[in-house]
């Protein structure tokens, strides 16, 4: 990160200098204010103020251990970083090094700090879960681009006026030279500022799901039949309490030994009841399809959808579904700031090539390319020998 923020930093003093967590990321009042707070203290900060009665803010990592969610973010960023992006001026793909048919240099350069697959994978990442994302660049003769590197969230904010600031290094974020960056904004403000309460609903439920497997019968009551009844705590760690029963009977439970427990005289184990079985199957299925519905992708994707309603379909079929109903959002909110003309020459544009993807979805896959196909004509063949009469 050293190395690209003193890219970004020529000609800026320090006196620009703010904390993350006072940053509003919002720039346009499309959509509200996203703050950020630094992961390792965001939780006990909102503790401590708010208490316990109110969540701290969802984080990606806490999103990413749904598997739906998990699913739904493989699908959408693996697709946008597969499909291959071109420039283009008039509907003419360019292709060239140099000249009026150049391409941008960024566009393929492999110079960069990660490859341009994953600069669009994150990219696509960044957008899903926090609406935006921020690309710093390197200019070269004339301004034009030369690199551009993804930077990660939490490295950098925006400020109200749009100004972009970068992670110093001591987690103080700087003002930047804002030719140097280029700031990405998604379709929607993003999963984990939108719609926190599906996600964390479906979260619950996996635990529940976890719990279930721990302790079938989940919920247990001793009941005192006879003799005196037992104190709550005591000072004498040999007597014994309704408090050390208790513990006693949940290191059973959770114990290697099957969770067989010793029941002394005058204690009744007493059922209460236990998890539905409803709640497990279809209440986490309704969960997947919660979150397929707050990302924009068919249900079925996301292995979400009941037997009753899965159709057949290719892989082609659902490559298409997949652009269509919510990967697009992503291709399109990428391809709009990428064509501004802070990112290309004037009258160039960067779109996506779905249609070379849909005909091989390998085509965009960061992986060794394949020789080329030729496409000029095959030669006529000979002429038959001429038979004499």
């Amino acid at each position: 990160m050293g190395r690209l923020l003193q890219a970004l930093l020529p000609g800026i003093r320090d006196d620009g200098d703010v904390l993350a967590a006072g940053l509003d990321v919002n720039l346009s009042r499309t959509w509200g204010p996203v703050p950020y707070l630094p992961p390792a203290i965001g939780n006990v900060v909102f503790a401590d103020i708010f208490g316990a009665t109110l969540d701290a803010p969802l984080t990606r990592a806490e999103a990413m251990r749904v598997p739906a969610v998990a699913r739904a973010r493989h699908i959408i960023a693996g697709t946008v970083a597969r499909i291959p992006l071109r420039a283009y001026r008039g509907g003419q793909v360019l292709e060239g090094t140099s000249g009026p048919n150049a391409a941008p240099p960024w566009i393929a350069s492999t110079s960069g700090a990660t490859s341009p697959y994953h600069r669009l994978l994150w990219t696509a990442d960044d957008q899903l879960f926090y609406g935006w994302s921020c690309w710093a660049l390197t200019r070269g003769a004339g301004g034009v681009i030369l690199n551009a590197d993804r930077i990660p969230w939490g490295q950098w904010s925006a400020d109200k006026a749009g100004r972009v600031y970068v992670d110093r290094g001591d987690g103080q974020h700087a003002l930047v030279n804002q030719s140097t960056v280029a700031l990405i904004p998604g379709p929607h403000e993003g999963i984990l500022t939108s719609d926190p309460g599906t996600i964390r609903h479906a979260a619950d439920l996996q635990r529940s799901a976890a719990q279930a497997a721990k302790t079938p019968a989940a919920y247990l009551g001793l009941k005192q039949t006879q003799g005196n009844p037992l104190p709550q705590t005591s000072s004498n760690p040999q007597e014994t309490t309704v408090e050390n029963t208790l513990a006693d009977w949940r290191a059973a439970r959770a114990g290697l030994n099957g969770g067989v427990a010793f029941i002394p005289l005058g204690v009744e184990p007493v059922e209460l009841g236990t998890f539905s079985e409803h709640l497990l199957t279809e209440g986490r299925n309704a969960a997947a399809v919660d979150v397929a519905r707050i990302v924009s992708l068919p249900a079925d994707l996301l292995d979400a959808a009941g037997p009753s309603s899965l159709t057949y379909a290719t892989t082609r079929d659902n490559d298409q579904r997949a652009i269509q109903y919510g990967v697009g959002l992503y291709l399109s909110s990428i391809s709009a700031a990428l064509s501004q003309d802070g990112m290309t020459v004037h009258g160039q544009e960067v779109r996506f090539d779905i249609e070379a993807w849909l005909e091989d979805p390998t085509s965009g896959d960061p992986a060794p390319s394949r020789p080329a196909v030729s496409r000029e004509p095959s030669p006529a063949p000979a002429p038959a020998p001429e038979v004499p009469a």
